[in-house]
């Protein structure tokens, strides 16, 4: 840059230079006396010797001859003064002509010296012009290198900045070491990969923290309902007062519970799609046992998983179950039916209770987010437990299928085998 800086003023400098050597060359040798003094002299020495004899007036000057009357008597070439006012007019030299002592007529000697100012004027014009031409190719040229190397790079910059500042870490800053910014090039885009890294191990840690807060949430229903079923059964047993007394706060305080825990939960999942899911191949026995483990109430009986291996992650699985099984306890509270068999690439497992259902238009948005039935009027719950259901199994290959049955609810379950 600084090397092509100072390229570009010499150059201006040799152009102001030479347009001033030649104007000062051509305005020395404009104001040159073009006449001889000498010269004129003898010609008119000669022609007062040999006035009458045209022919032998000398050809050395231009000039011209006319009597005392103002007639043209003689003239070197045409275009020259031949009166005296145009001779006056043209700066021209007028002497007198003396013959034998007596006033003859004059001699116009023509003055070029005007002619010449013209041409070089006209040079000193060209001289100018030429010069300013190539000065403003320089500007431009110079303008355009400017812009090449320190504007649009530049201009770069600030692009990939607001990029970076809008979020956009993904897309590389070209780089080109031979401009002015070529190192802080390197910088800016050594900055947003560290920015890239920085952000990403920051989601990493969001997300383990959003995920074990949701494990922990989830895990920690299960035992409270058992808990709370627990004191339920109790209360109908105890006989004494004070100990019933001791059961209902159990009861209450298992209820308190539940709803903090639900609360966490929502929070922790309100984007489902940031729970990791981490399917792998299992026994078919695990599908079993999730089940096993979600009724906590034995409502389900005696059921059969057909033996094969499954494309599961244990953990959310177990989640899946568990919040269907609540549903059932919650808004049902029935017996529950289970059945399984192996359809072509799928497990397909019903749960089913026999309580009142949900109406056709419900049933169609109990997969969506924060959708209820009707029938969970004056019942906690966040309407998220069949969300994450159908969730955690497409994020296995599978899915969940709602359907009103005869009296009651049946969920269906689509666990891919391998």
């Amino acid at each position: 840059m600084r090397k092509g800086k100072k390229i570009f003023i010499l150059l201006i400098v040799l152009t102001f230079l030479i347009e001033g050597s030649v104007s000062l060359f051509f305005l020395q040798r404009s104001r040159e006396i073009d006449q001889d003094t000498v010269a004129v002299n003898d010609v008119l020495k000669t022609i007062e010797e040999n006035f009458g004899e045209p022919e032998k007036y000398p050809a050395d000057l231009s000039y011209s001859v006319i009597d005392n009357d103002g007639k043209l008597l003689f003239a070197t070439e045409d275009g020259i003064s031949t009166s005296v006012n145009e001779a006056v007019r043209n700066n021209d030299t007028i002497l007198d002509l003396t013959v034998d002592g007596s006033a003859a007529g004059k001699v116009l000697f023509h003055n070029a010296t005007r002619e010449r100012i013209g041409k070089w004027q006209q040079a000193i014009a060209v001289t100018v012009l030429c010069s300013s031409i190539i000065q403003a190719v320089l500007v431009i040229s110079y303008m355009l290198y400017l812009r090449k190397t320190i504007v649009k790079p530049f201009d770069e910059l600030s692009d990939f900045a607001n990029r970076v500042a809008g979020g956009d870490l993904d897309i590389p800053l070209e780089m080109d070491k031979g401009n002015t910014f070529g190192s802080f090039t390197e910088a800016f885009d050594l900055m947003r990969t560290e920015l890239k890294k920085s952000r990403a191990a920051e989601k990493a840690a969001y997300d383990a923290k959003k995920d074990m807060v949701a494990q922990l949430s989830h895990d920690i229903k299960t035992p409270v309902a058992s808990i709370k079923s627990a004191s339920e059964f109790g209360y109908e047993l105890a006989k004494d007062e004070k100990v019933k007394e001791r059961f209902n706060l159990i009861n209450f305080k298992a209820d308190e519970l539940t709803v903090l825990v639900d609360n966490l939960f929502v929070e922790s999942v309100k984007d489902a799609s940031e729970i990791k899911v981490s399917p792998r191949e299992n026994d078919s026995t695990t599908v079993r046992e999730a089940i096993l483990h979600a009724d906590f109430q034995s409502r389900a009986g005696d059921f059969t998983i057909p033996e094969c291996t499954v494309f599961t992650d244990k953990l959310r699985l177990q989640q899946a179950f568990d919040n269907v099984f609540i549903n059932s306890y919650k808004y049902a509270d029935t017996e529950i039916k289970v059945e399984a068999k192996i359809e072509g690439e799928y497990l397909k497992v019903a749960v089913r209770d026999f309580g009142p259902g949900v109406t056709d238009e419900e049933v169609a948005v109990l997969k969506e987010k924060y959708k209820r039935g009707a029938n969970s009027e004056g019942k906690d719950g966040a309407g998220i437990g069949l969300y994450l259901t159908s969730y955690f199994l497409k994020e296995m290959d599978g899915d969940i299928l709602i359907t009103n049955e005869d009296p009651g609810l049946q969920v269906l379950f689509l666990i891919r085998t391998k």
